[in-house]
Order: structure tokens, then sequence, then C-alpha cells
């Protein structure tokens, strides 16, 4: 293993280490980071090596912008300055082989270096304090480096017992890898960190995600299909997802979305979820103009929620849309407990367009804190994840096909009269309600 105190590193948190820690790296094999902080830019990870971080070390990321790879060091790089990311990364690596990063230690993304703030989030219920941080009210020169951990078409991937803490941007990316395995994991980012995202596994295969805690800004764990930059195109398929607790205010604690290619055969299991706005949103159209990601055949079984919105099941985010969408098909979800505060949705730009979709075992509480998001039924307004409107029931099930509750139970901790129905049903074939009790009155129109 080699030490990167012999390759000239100092980890005094001061000097710049990058140029010594490349050093070892290049040397081949894995490379040990004994106590300290070691200030460092981009690096460059080579197969059948990696990083062992020793618990107190701390790898922490330059804020100095000619410190990263320039946004086209690779083809697959991608970026997407609406979002204000820019294309650079902390530690890459691309096209290799037998990666592996581990040891307890800490890497640091440095986030507020870009925007400034370094105090903690005392409300994490709070909506309404994540502005002055949002892309819109950045300056005009702002810049922040992109995702921290960067692997792209890797083979044999270890990202294991380490704490990924403060990214500015996605903590880690997976983009078509094959065998990966990341367990273990402490990543946290600040609640008001925009596109703060934990784990994005975008057309990988053969994934496990496992034994995880994860506090992010934005999506905790994203299942994508994103294949345009890849030289091998594939789909997003064989993922597991098991204990791990994860918590975000802002968007999804689990999202399969994005892309033009298709997310399948993946299983979520023994999850927690608190104090987070969605548990869990599928939704495969999220840019107007083009059909979206195909998917199916994914399983979610024994979660215990704390949440807004337990399930938003749509084709788009943007309610129901006239443009050609793509399909979710066979979503199973059964042993769900916990509370929520508005609707969940399911909802079909077309009705063939969302389909199959099975709970069972699921015994929900509805509380009091999400009454200002409600709307009288009907309305004309769009319901959807970027509407961020509830109708007045627990679930509200929309122009769709085939939707099962069996063994579904809700019950109603809020005495607010807003709360009239248990279930809202609109333009929708075949549901099928079996020892179903949603605890008030149903609603439902065409179709049913």
């Amino acid at each position: 293993m080699n030490n990167v105190m012999d390759f000239g590193a100092k980890g005094d948190g001061v000097t710049k280490d990058t140029a010594a820690i490349q050093r070892a790296i290049d040397a081949g094999g894995m490379v040990l980071l004994p106590p300290g902080t070691y200030l460092s830019g981009t690096l460059y990870l080579k197969s059948n090596g990696g990083l062992f971080l020793e618990p107190g070390a701390v790898l922490l990321a330059s804020p100095d912008k000619e410190d990263y790879n320039e946004p086209d060091f690779c083809p697959q790089n991608g970026y997407f300055i609406p979002e204000l990311s820019f294309g650079a990364h902390f530690i890459v690596a691309v096209e290799q082989q037998n990666v592996t990063i581990t040891g307890g230690g800490r890497i640091d993304g440095n986030r507020r270096a870009y925007f400034g703030t370094t105090d903690k989030v005392e409300d994490e219920w709070s909506f309404d304090i994540f502005g002055p941080l949002m892309p819109g009210y950045m300056p005009e020169d702002f810049w922040r480096p992109s995702q921290m951990l960067f692997f792209c078409e890797c083979n044999n991937v270890r990202v294991q017992n380490v704490h990924l803490f403060d990214a500015p941007y996605w903590s880690c990316f997976l983009h078509g890898c094959e065998d990966v395995i990341c367990s273990g994991l402490r990543i946290e980012t600040d609640q008001r960190t925009p596109n703060g995202d934990g784990i994005d596994i975008d057309c990988c295969r053969r994934v496990t995600v496992s034994d995880c805690i994860i506090d992010t800004g934005d999506d905790c764990i994203t299942l994508r299909g994103a294949s345009s930059r890849l030289k091998n195109k594939k789909a997003c398929e064989y993922v597991t997802v098991s204990n791990c607790v994860l918590h975000t205010t802002r968007c999804n604690a689990i999202r399969i979305a994005v892309g033009d290619n298709v997310i399948r055969h993946a299983a979520f299991s023994n999850i927690v979820f608190h104090h987070t706005r969605t548990a869990i949103c599928i939704m495969p159209q999220y840019g107007l103009g083009n059909k979206g990601v195909k998917i199916h055949d994914i399983t979610f079984s024994n979660l215990q929620m704390d949440c807004t919105v337990p399930f938003n099941i749509a084709t788009t985010p943007y309610g129901m849309r006239p443009e050609e969408g793509e399909t979710i098909n066979n979503i199973f979800i059964s042993q769900v407990r916990g509370c929520a505060r508005t609707s969940s949705v399911i909802q079909g730009s077309r009705p063939e367009y969302v389909k199959n979709i099975h709970f069972k075992d699921v015994y929900l509480r509805m509380v009091d804190g999400g009454e200002g998001r409600v709307l009288a039924w009907p309305h004309d307004k769009p319901v959807g994840e970027f509407a961020e409107k509830s109708t007045q029931s627990a679930f509200f099930v929309q122009n769709v096909e085939s939707v099962f509750f069996d063994d579904v139970k809700v019950t109603w901790e809020t005495s607010n009269p807003i709360w009239e129905y248990g279930i809202i049903t609109e333009d929708t074939k075949n549901i099928t309600l079996n020892n179903a009790d949603f605890g008030k009155p149903s609603f439902s129109s065409k179709g049913n």
C-alpha cells in the first residue's frame, strides 16, 4: 500500500497535496491516507487500486477552480448549466477496473467554500428557507464542482465504510458501471444544497447499496437511465438497495427517473425514511420534448415512513401532459408502515403509461402538517411533484390502468376538515380493492 506521505503529501489542510496523492495513485495499487487533512484538486483513480482513508483522515476538496478537471476531459462527461453543474469532479475513475475507496475516513467536498454557509438548518421540516442557495439567486460568476465522486464505465467498483461529506453537488455518481458495491456509507450534505444528491446509479448493472445512512439536500438514492453520453449504452438493471436510513426535506428519498433508456429489475428493502418530503418517486419524463425512460419490474418491501408524500408514481412531475411519454409497469410495494401528511399520487398522462401498480400490507397514518398543500377536489390545478399540490385524500389515482390495493389501511390522526376522502380515483380502469380501508369515503368518477 502506497503511503501518500512517502510521495510528499503534508496532510496539514493548507498545502495542496494533489500532485503527491496522484503520484501515489500512479505508482499502482491501493493508496494509504493516514490521519490528517489532505487538501486536493481532482484525483484520477487507476485500475486495481484506490484510496484507503484511515479513521481521522480527511480528503478535502480544493476551493479553487483551476485545481479541477476541464469539463471535456472525457467524452462521457456531462454538465447542466441551469443546475449550476460545470462538469468538474473531485475523485474520478473512467473506464477502470477493480477500483476501491474505503477505510473509515472522510471525503469532504467543501460545499461551504462555494455557498458560504456553515450554519446548520434547525427546522428540518421547513420548505421556505432554501431560496438564497438556489441557482436563480447565485451571482453570475458562480462556479462549483459537479459530482464529487465520478465513476464512469468502470467494472468492479467498491465504495465502502467512508464518510462522504458536504458535497457541493451530487455526492457519488455511478454512470455505466457494472458490478458495484456501496456499503457502510455515511453521506451528509446540507439540506439547502441545490441538487445535493446522495448516490446516483445511472445505466449501471449489478449494483448493491446496503447499510448506508444518507442525509442530503436533494434525492438520497436515484436510479437513472440516461445513456446518451456513454460509449456502451445499457439499461439500469439488477440493482438492490437494503438496510438504509434516508432523509431529505426538499426532494425524494428514492427517485427512479430520468433518461432515454430502461430502468428495470430492482429491489428495495428494509428502508427507513425520516423527515422526508417524498419517500418514493417514480417518474419517467422529467424533460419535456422527450419520451423519457421506461420503468418496469421494481419491488419495495419493509418500509418505515415519516414523510410528506409516501408515493409519487406518475408520467411527469407537471401533472398530466399531452406529450408522448414512456411507461411505468409492474411496481410492487409491500409491508409499509408509518405516517404521511399529503396524498400519495398514482397518475398517468395516458392510462396505458402507468399500469399494474400493486400495494399490499400497507398501514399509513395521516397526520397534521400538509394542509397548506391541499386543494379541494375537483379542481383544475395540476397535481404533481413540481406542482406540489395535494388532493383531499390519502391516495389520488388518476388516468391509470390496473391498480391493486390488498390489505391496505389508512387511519386519520388529524381532525382538519380539509381531508374529506380516503381515496380519489378519476378516469382509471381496473382498480382492485381487497381488504382496503381508507378511513374516509371514496370519491370516484369516469372510467372506474
